[in-house]
């Protein structure tokens, strides 16, 4: 069994666990991975046969300890990788997390930790997720939004902001604070957008905002 396809699938049946708050359904592997169900069915049994999960009939997938660990280092790596292609190398969101994809099962652990340090050892990456998760917070999925993806008129509650410290203090002394509300008023066609926050009105450039996470709680996001 290749390791790359191995770690795809590791890496797909944690991010469903943590999407459903339960066991990975088949088909639901199957369609994150673009692959026929017969396929899923008889890697799931060779992962099985390997100690990294277990089938639990009419439920789902679940990871054992060991797959775990596997996919939780899988998914740090890709974390790392994606962070330093869209904050260092500006790449977008979406074409980082398909590069990096690529090439998390080839980096090394060290090179994977040097880079780590470089980056200035980040808690979060470009998606607002915590890099450094661990078997205790698995079930902790936050459901939020970048807010350079909210419409005009939606509102919602600041998660958590994924900013250098020194722009965090200034988005801090507007009012933008976790765990305050905060309200699209418009968007601009140059990409600046305007919110309300603690009553006072300010402009964001899009840059800015996509590091800003909401979690929404009224109007369309």
């Amino acid at each position: 069994m290749h390791t790359e396809r191995l770690e795809e699938y590791l890496e797909t049946i944690l991010y469903l666990i943590m999407k459903n708050q339960g066991p990975a359904k088949t088909k639901q592997i199957a369609d994150e991975l673009n692959v026929a169900p017969p396929s899923v069915t008889e890697m799931i049994k060779k992962l099985s046969s390997m100690g990294f999960v277990e089938y639990i009939p009419y439920k789902g997938v679940e990871l054992t300890y060991k797959g775990t660990e596997k996919a939780i280092k899988i998914k740090r790596k890709h974390q790392v990788l994606e962070t330093f292609l869209a904050d260092v190398l500006d790449l977008d969101r979406k074409v980082a997390h398909k590069e990096a994809c690529e090439l998390e099962h080839a980096v090394s652990d060290h090179v994977l930790e040097k880079l780590y340090e470089f980056l200035g050892s980040p808690e979060y990456c470009p998606d607002g997720h915590p890099i450094n998760i661990d078997k205790c917070t698995l079930g902790e999925q936050e459901r939020f939004i970048p807010l350079d993806e909210m419409n005009e008129g939606s509102s919602g509650t600041v998660a958590r902001v994924t900013l250098p410290r020194e722009a965090k203090e200034r988005l801090n002394s507007l009012g933008i604070l976790t765990g305050k509300e905060i309200e699209v008023r418009r968007k601009q066609k140059q990409g600046c957008i305007s919110v309300i926050a603690v009553g006072s009105e300010i402009a964001l450039g899009r840059d800015v905002a996509k590091k800003i996470f909401i979690t929404p709680t009224s109007g369309k996001s």
